[in-house]
C-alpha cells in the first residue's frame, strides 16, 4: 500500500512532528518502531474540528535520539511535556498507542496542566512473569544480534494474517516502518517498553481528567483486562474491547477507533463522573 510521507516540523529540542488543522489541540504518539504516519487514518477524523500533532518519538521517524541521559519512560516524558510547554498555547487532549500510551498516561499524571485528557490505546499494566519475561528477552535480543529479523515476529502478533485484504494491507505496511526504523532508537525504546509494567496506581488515582483505555480482544499482551483494570482507577475513566482485533487498532478498525475519539473528545468538554466498561 502506497502512503504519502508526512511533511515534518522539527522543534528546538530534535523532536519531528506534523501539524495539521485547526481548533483546540490533539497530540498522537505512536508506539515503538513507527512512526508519526501511524495514525493517517485518524487524521482526517480529528482535523475536522482540532489542530492535530503527529509526533515522532524520539529516536523514531525523523527525531533525534535523547542526548546527555540515560534511557528511561521518565526521560521520554520530560522530552515530550518540555516541546508541549514551547509549542502549545493550552492544554492539549494526549492519544498514545502501546509506548506511546505509557508516554501519554504518565504526562498526563506528571504534567496536569498539560494535558486535557488522555487516551491509551493497547495499553500495557501488570504483565504476567511471563510476558514480562518474553518482552525483555525480546529485547536483550535487539541489542545482542541486531543482524536478527525485527519484523516477522511483531507482525504476526499484531495483525490476523489470515484476516480481511484491510488488515494484510496494514501488516505489510506496518512491516515497512519496521524495516525502515533506525536501529538504535527501535532498540534503546523496546528496552524502556519490556522494562516497564504500565502505569503506577498512584499515577491513575491522580487523573482528574477523561483517561480511556482502549484495546483489541485478540490482545494478549496488552489485554482487556488490563485496559478494565486501569480505567477502574481512574476518576474519569473508561474501558473499551475492539472485537476481532488485537494489537494495532488505529489501522485495522479505523471507524471503530475515530467514532471512540469524537465520544472521548466530547467527554473533555464536560467530564460528568466515572464511566467503566
Amino acid at each position: 500500500m502506497t502512503l504519502k510521507t508526512l511533511q515534518r516540523s522539527e522543534s528546538a529540542n530534535g523532536l519531528a512532528f506534523h501539524r495539521s488543522g485547526s481548533g483546540e489541540p490533539v497530540v498522537l504518539i505512536h508506539g515503538v518502531g513507527l512512526r508519526a504516519e501511524a495514525w493517517f487514518q485518524q487524521l482526517p477524523v480529528l482535523t475536522r474540528d482540532h489542530e492535530v500533532f503527529a509526533l515522532d518519538m524520539p529516536g523514531h521517524g525523523d527525531s533525534a535520539l535523547l542526548n546527555g541521559t540515560a534511557p528511561s519512560l521518565s526521560a521520554y516524558v520530560d522530552h515530550i511535556a518540555g516541546w508541549l510547554e514551547a509549542n502549545l498555547s493550552g492544554p492539549a487532549m494526549i492519544l498514545g498507542h502501546s509506548m506511546g500510551a505509557m508516554i501519554a498516561v504518565q504526562l498526563a499524571a506528571r504534567y496536569p496542566t498539560l494535558c486535557k485528557g488522555v487516551v491509551a490505546l493497547n495499553a500495557v499494566y501488570r504483565r504476567s512473569d511471563a510476558a514480562r519475561e518474553a518482552v525483555q528477552n525480546r529485547a536483550r535480543q535487539m541489542w545482542e544480534h541486531p543482524e536478527q529479523d525485527r519484523v516477522s515476529a511483531p507482525i504476526q502478533r499484531w495483525f490476523d494474517l489470515a484476516g480481511d485484504a484491510h488488515e494484510v494491507a496494514m501488516a505489510n505496511l506496518c512491516a515497512d516502518w519496521l524495516e525502515a526504523a533506525p536501529a538504535e532508537g527501535y532498540a534503546t525504546a523496546y528496552t524502556i517498553f519490556s522494562e516497564e509494567d504500565g502505569p503506577s496506581d498512584a499515577e491513575l488515582d491522580s487523573l482528574a481528567v477523561p483517561a480511556w483505555f482502549i484495546t483489541g480482544d485478540g490482545d494478549q499482551n496488552s489485554s482487556p483486562e488490563m485496559s478494565r483494570q486501569m480505567a477502574a482507577r481512574c476518576r474519569f475513566g473508561h474501558a473499551e474491547v475492539i472485537e476481532n482485533s488485537r494489537h494495532m487498532l488505529q489501522l485495522t478498525h479505523p471507524d471503530a477507533i475515530n467514532a471512540l475519539l469524537e465520544q472521548f473528545i466530547s467527554s473533555c468538554k464536560q467530564p460528568s463522573g466515572v464511566h467503566h466498561e
